[in-house]
């Protein structure tokens, strides 16, 4: 999205308005009538029954067209600095700073101190392109001279307020009077004895570090756009106020799906930047809703079916989010259903993992706690170790370890583990013969990586051979010594659930061929036991293939990931999406 410039500008104080008269009938900033609705029934509604296609596309556009918001404050005495970072999800657009000096209750800041800090953002925003000085939000003093009253925007002599009432109570001409259905709290009300709101559900103080630099004409569009208005009742109008999904959402469930849907939908339309914590939060919403409009559906692709009322900035590939493809070798695993399939798993079917450390004396009691991101089931790993990871000896460590024997008896999504520390091939194995043909899993991976295979006298062993690394992208010729097999998923990162598995499951992920890359031995190295928050593939070329290898083998083992690493995992298998349209 393109930022829009507003030169030159001048920056009021609280209680001088600038001028601006909205008055009904009168289209504003220029923009010409849309079609006209002929009735309350052609309004569009954003409380409908949405199909699967239309949670697809709000799943695509949140991850690849929602900008990132951030915000920090820095005090400086009497005034503060505050300043909001927007990034593009995909990393394919330049980041933006919204910047702007308020008091501590984010309101102008007077004084000396004030204008310094506004000379100084003043300075700044002259100097880049990219970053914007501004004003703190004052709702009285910049709702109607900045984004107008309700307005008749598409020309047939009805304000929008009107337009969103008369659609919500069900009547058959413009007036305001009868019953409806609030969708925040599930019951019915009269809106003759209840005081009504039109309600924004992305409300208009978190459209401002924006919205205050983009034309009149594009915050009139956002303010009157129905698919971001309901009607709702006053005291719930007021108890949301300016909060976003992750801190607030209706009380009546059934609402769910479709107040995600309009964060999505409003945020990709107007260019709304989000918070992390509520893009997290909206997609959680979204995936259950897709998942509960599939169910009993079989296919390989999503029921027909968009509805005409959504304006999308983009729309995902076909296959999205449907593909289903057999698991291939790392290096054969590129294209849009592999990188579709895996990014499904990675949402549905991929544990996710938290953990703290806590001292207790000359040890710590480490805790890994997983959460499922379907069925919600959890399950918490606790280990005693030293300082440097290691095993914790001694007589407070024993009880320490007793007390996590105890509560592991007492429950069964409780487990008491310890460091590997070394232990890999007592716990793994080693390389197997899994399908009886003579040839170990080390030797199978050689043979499918390697060019020019030369096998010994025997035929159970590869002696020499060539392959580019797929880490580093360099020609490598293969000698023991200079080149390695890579679990792509290291031993050490499954094993906090594997110690806790059968001998047999721990030897099927060892020797999981999809999860295993013949490499440089210095790119081994250098990867170690890193996960994709601390590592990705030099070779660029590869990091699609290798996200892709992680998704699968995560959720073929059911081996959990850290938030931070399915992070990265999501934000390139959707590089690789765009990329490939």
């Amino acid at each position: 999205m393109t930022p829009r410039r507003r030169r030159p500008r001048a920056l009021f104080p609280a209680g001088i308005l600038l001028t601006a008269t909205l008055a009904t009938g009168v289209m504003l900033g220029g923009a010409a009538p849309a079609s006209a609705h002929s009735s309350p029934s052609a309004v569009p509604n954003p409380f409908q029954d949405y199909s699967a296609q239309d949670y697809a596309d709000a799943l695509w556009n949140l991850e690849t067209e929602v900008f990132v918001r951030t915000h920090e404050r820095e005090e400086h005495g009497d005034c503060d600095t505050v300043t909001y970072e927007v990034s593009h999800p995909l990393g394919s657009e330049p980041t933006r700073t919204f910047a702007h000096v308020a008091d501590p209750e984010n309101w102008w800041c007077f004084g000396e101190q004030g204008d310094e800090l506004r000379a100084e953002l003043e300075e700044q925003d002259e100097a880049s392109e990219h970053f914007f000085h501004g004003r703190p939000y004052e709702n009285v003093t910049q709702r109607v001279p900045y984004y107008g009253t309700w307005a008749d925007v598409n020309g047939n002599g009805v304000t929008s307020r009107v337009e969103i009432h008369a659609r919500d109570l069900g009547n058959s001409t413009f007036t305001v009077s009868g019953t409806y259905w609030d969708h925040y709290s599930g019951q019915r009300v009269n809106i003759g004895s209840t005081e009504t709101h039109g309600e924004h559900m992305i409300p208009v103080g978190h459209t401002w570090p924006e919205m205050q630099h983009r034309s009149r004409k594009a915050r009139v569009a956002y303010y009157n756009d129905p698919m971001n208005l309901t009607s709702t009742i006053g005291w719930i109008n007021r108890e949301k106020a300016g909060q976003t999904p992750s801190e607030w959402m209706p009380s009546n469930e059934e609402a769910w799906c479709a107040y995600a849907m309009t964060w999505t939908h409003i945020s990709a339309k107007h260019e709304i930047s989000q918070y992390a914590s509520d893009i997290d939060h909206l997609r959680g919403v979204l995936w259950d809703c897709l998942e509960e409009q599939l169910e009993g559906h079989d296919d390989a692709t999503l029921p027909e079916g968009r509805s005409g009322d959504l304006d999308w900035a983009s729309l995902p590939p076909s296959s999205y989010p449907l593909a289903a493809t057999e698991q291939v070798a790392p290096r054969e695993a590129e294209g849009e259903d592999h990188y579709t399939q895996a990014l499904r798993r990675l949402e549905r079917e991929v544990p996710v993992r938290s953990v703290e450390r806590e001292s207790r004396g000359d040890c710590d009691v480490q805790t890994f706690t997983t959460q499922h991101p379907s069925n919600g089931r959890t399950a918490t790993y606790a280990r005693v170790i030293s300082e440097d990871n290691g095993y914790c000896a001694g007589s407070e460590a024993e009880e320490l370890r007793a007390e996590l024997d105890e509560r592991a008896e007492e429950s069964e999504e409780f487990f008491h583990g310890s460091p590997l520390a070394g232990r890999s091939r007592d716990y793994f194995g080693y390389w197997t013969d899994m399908d009886g043909d003579g040839v170990n899993t080390r030797n199978e991976v050689l043979a499918r990586d390697l060019h020019e295979v030369e096998w010994n006298s025997t035929e159970t062993g590869v002696v020499s051979g060539a392959f580019h690394d797929p880490y580093t992208g360099e020609f490598i010729r293969f000698s023991p010594e200079r080149a390695a097999l890579d679990h792509i998923i290291p031993v050490p990162h499954a094993w906090i659930e594997m110690e806790h598995r059968e001998p047999g499951e721990r030897e099927a992920f060892y020797n999981d061929a999809g999860n295993l890359l013949a490499v440089s031995d210095a790119a081994r190295q250098e990867k170690a036991a890193d996960a994709p928050r601390n590592w990705m593939p030099e070779h660029e070329g590869f990091r699609c293939r290798y996200a892709v290898a992680w998704a699968e083998t995560a959720a073929a083992h059911e081996i959990s990931l850290y938030a931070s690493d399915i992070a990265v995992l999501r934000e390139t298998l959707y590089r690789c999406l765009t990329e490939e349209g």
